[in-house]
């Protein structure tokens, strides 16, 4: 059993060791000057959200090619609508700045960990990069009511599973529009 031990703790550090010097690791923690700097221009976001009564304390931005492309800031409040996250306002303001609507390969910064529907979003948008500032636990640590981790719960449940139902209607009559589509 001691051996066992002993190999299954060789075999773990080794692991340990490959992944740590494996060529195709992301660079993550290697942030720049400039990452600082963005980030900081993403929690000054941040302010404007409080300061102006908008709706939650959060702001982000997109870069690509180390510019500024989009900026946005929590408006849910003052825009009456639940999308309306820093996070998708700042890429709203990228696509309608864009001169050829991409902005694949760009770079996104927010005060906090995007929610389940805005990492959906980057996810669409071809962002490459999350850079965040407060991680989730510490969202539902300063304020119970800004936390998203029962939304994460839910979707990692099997659909059946999930507290709202989601029930098909109407298949073959959607089939005939999904299939025209080019």
């Amino acid at each position: 059993m001691l051996l066992f031990g002993a190999y299954a703790q060789y075999e773990a550090g080794k692991t340990v060791k490959s992944m740590k010097t494996n060529k195709d690791q992301r660079k993550v923690d290697r942030a720049t000057g400039a990452d600082r700097e963005f980030m900081r221009r993403a929690l000054e976001l941040s302010e404007i959200a409080i300061r102006e009564n908008h709706g939650h304390p959060f702001g982000s931005i997109v870069v690509k090619d180390g510019k500024i492309i989009g900026e946005g800031w929590n408006k849910s409040k003052i825009l009456k609508d639940p999308s309306a996250h820093a996070e998708i306002e700042a890429i709203r303001d990228a696509y309608k700045k864009s001169s050829d609507g991409d902005i694949k390969g760009s770079i996104i910064y927010v005060s906090a960990q995007p929610c389940p529907m805005c990492l959906s979003l980057i996810y669409l948008s071809g962002i490459t990069r999350v850079y965040y500032s407060i991680p989730h636990s510490k969202i539902e640590e300063y304020n119970k009511d800004l936390s998203v981790e029962y939304v994460f719960k839910e979707l990692s449940r099997q659909q059946n599973e999930r507290s709202i139902p989601e029930v098909q209607l109407l298949r073959s009559e959607g089939d005939k529009y999904i299939k025209s589509y080019n």
